[in-house]
């Protein structure tokens, strides 16, 4: 639990003091169940009506998303952040592939739905892939949200993901001729994708790197096939479901806007694009850290 980890307090020491957690705004440890999977959850609870969920991406966990979540907290909104399989606390006893990332979000959002509650999806870089798909699966959320929306079946957002040009052109053919048993052996996250990128502050990466819960952990080659070979539950050009708001790292180092841009210019649904001006992979520079704040609340007074 993270009651019990000291990185997560020297990560905090790093952010801007507006989006630390503190005595007045911190989040209640628990977990809830689904498909054998015991997954845990921050949850910051207002007694609102109005949750929005926030998906985490590869190398990330729950406790990392406190930096947005604070600030919506304090504007009197539910935030929960899971620790998707493989990183934070969340804990499992067999394989994990990406689908069930996408079983983990269904289960938190019908969670919140079943409560009557007007449910957002916010998911930052690979989260973003994945709040889409769970968005695809329910028709009674208010919005969307993301800072990246990456699909890998397209060739230069492969080559910005991976680590090296070689495994963006060769890594997932090689990966995908291995026998089976061979595909459950785990590697180092930072090995095979470009994880140096994550954040513009050397201070805060090298943290980060550390964290043996998220950008220092390790993913079995297993489930980074199964997330390079997923496609969307729904075409972009077919998806109308609910409101899309993107709030795009403007000096994103790992995926430029336009990576980005090749899936979220095919959405169909009513959408909104925000540039969050000098802020990297892992937004927390100024002015963007706070436009993306803003731009986050209006989408919410808009749609609720």
């Amino acid at each position: 639990m993270y009651s019990n980890n000291n990185l997560w307090k020297e990560l905090q020491c790093l952010l801007p003091e507006k989006n630390r957690i503190s005595e007045a705004i911190k989040p209640k440890e628990r977990y809830i169940e689904a498909e054998g999977i015991e997954i845990h959850i921050d949850e910051y609870d207002s007694n609102s009506q109005t949750t929005i969920v926030v998906f985490h991406g590869v190398g990330g966990n729950g406790r990392l998303m406190s930096f947005c979540a604070v600030p919506l907290v304090e504007a009197g909104y539910n935030v929960i952040c899971p620790d998707l399989p493989g990183y934070g606390f969340t804990k499992y006893r067999r394989g994990i592939t990406y689908d069930d990332w996408i079983k983990v979000g269904n289960k938190i959002v019908e969670n919140q739905l079943s409560k009557g509650k007007n449910v957002f999806i916010f998911g930052l870089s690979a989260g973003g892939m994945l709040a889409y798909n769970v968005a695809c699966n329910h028709d009674s959320l208010k919005g969307l949200i993301f800072t990246n929306v990456l699909d890998n079946r397209e060739e230069e957002v492969r080559l910005y993901s991976a680590k090296n040009k070689f495994q963006a052109a060769h890594g997932l053919r090689l990966l995908s001729m291995l026998p089976q048993f061979m595909r459950t052996i785990k590697v180092p996250i930072k090995m095979v994708t470009n994880m140096e990128a994550i954040v513009n502050n050397n201070e805060m990466l090298e943290l980060l790197l550390k964290d043996k819960h998220g950008a220092g952990s390790s993913v079995s080659l297993n489930f980074l096939l199964s997330m390079m070979n997923s496609t969307p539950i729904v075409e972009p050009e077919d998806f109308n479901k609910v409101p899309v708001l993107m709030v795009h790292p403007g000096n994103d180092l790992w995926t430029p806007i336009r990576i980005s841009e090749l899936f979220f210019d095919k959405i169909a649904a009513p959408k909104s694009k925000v540039i969050l001006e000098n802020a990297g992979h892992f937004p927390i520079e100024e002015p963007g850290l706070t436009q993306m704040e803003n731009a986050i609340k209006d989408f919410l007074r808009k749609y609720i």
